[in-house]
């Protein structure tokens, strides 16, 4: 018995290609979203809400009204360069919903991005920093430089190495200094041009995975997503225990979602 034969008993082709099975179908019509606005007749996630509440919205909005800290869970997010007033800056977004599951967005601001340079054993760290500072001060306006131990990411290493951490406001200064860098043939190291967010996210202590919490926050109402979040990158905290909030957010609200995003 031939592959195609057994294929053939195994599945009833005449009841898959009968012509009677066409009265089965439903017609149905195309909608085409914009997504600027709703569609009429079908349910808004502020709908569902509504009908799962359990008195969560109402403990939400009660600390929104007297900014109380706001627990965060992020389901996906990214980072980019925008201009705030007239000048570049690096800021993080944060897609998820609140604790009664109404959408929100969180805008993470006050971050800087860095790349890492090498310091050989033979040269101190003030002259190195001294070279350095002759190369980005005639390539970019605005920068801080810094001293850090870290293990390097390629091969195996016991001890950690010296590096000089150089930090701009935005991925477009970040860019020229560390290519002029390179130029000069120094070694660096966290010179991802893609997914940089990811390694923003690790060093500045962002949880990706799991429960945060916002304060000192700003918060609006926007017509797509419910709740459109600005505060400060050291504001968004992760939370390690949970059972510390329980006396302003109901606990089971907290843990009945869980989240992984792979960093």
């Amino acid at each position: 018995m031939t592959e195609q034969s057994s294929l053939s008993e195994f599945f009833d082709t005449s009841a898959l290609f009968h012509p009677e099975a066409e009265k089965d179908k439903i017609e149905a019509q195309v909608i085409r979203y914009s997504s600027e606005n709703y569609l009429n007749g079908i349910p808004t996630q502020d709908d569902i809400v509504a009908k799962n509440d359990e008195g969560l919205t109402a403990i939400l909005d009660n600390a929104l009204s007297n900014y109380q800290k706001i627990p965060f869970m992020a389901v996906d997010f990214g980072g980019s360069s925008e201009k705030i007033g007239v000048k570049n800056r690096y800021i993080l977004h944060l897609y998820s919903s609140l604790i009664n599951g109404q959408k929100a967005v969180v805008t993470l601001i006050g971050i800087w991005v860095f790349f890492d340079i090498h310091i050989s054993e033979e040269e101190s760290v003030d002259d190195f920093k001294i070279k350095i500072d002759e190369i980005l001060c005639s390539t970019i306006n605005a920068y801080k430089i810094e001293p850090i131990e870290a293990l390097p990411f390629r091969d195996y290493h016991t001890e950690k190495k010296l590096y000089l951490r150089v930090f701009t406001h935005d991925t477009g200064d970040r860019k020229k200094a560390l290519q002029a860098i390179q130029d000069n043939g120094f070694k660096t190291a966290s010179d991802d041009i893609s997914s940089f967010h990811r390694k923003v996210a690790r060093e500045s202590g962002i949880a990706i995975s799991g429960w945060s919490m916002m304060s000192k926050y700003c918060c609006r109402k926007h017509p797509q997503y419910t709740y459109d979040f600005h505060i400060f990158v050291n504001h968004f905290r992760a939370i390690e225990d949970l059972k510390m909030i329980n006396d302003y957010f109901l606990l089971p609200a907290l843990i009945r979602d869980r989240t992984l995003i792979l960093t």
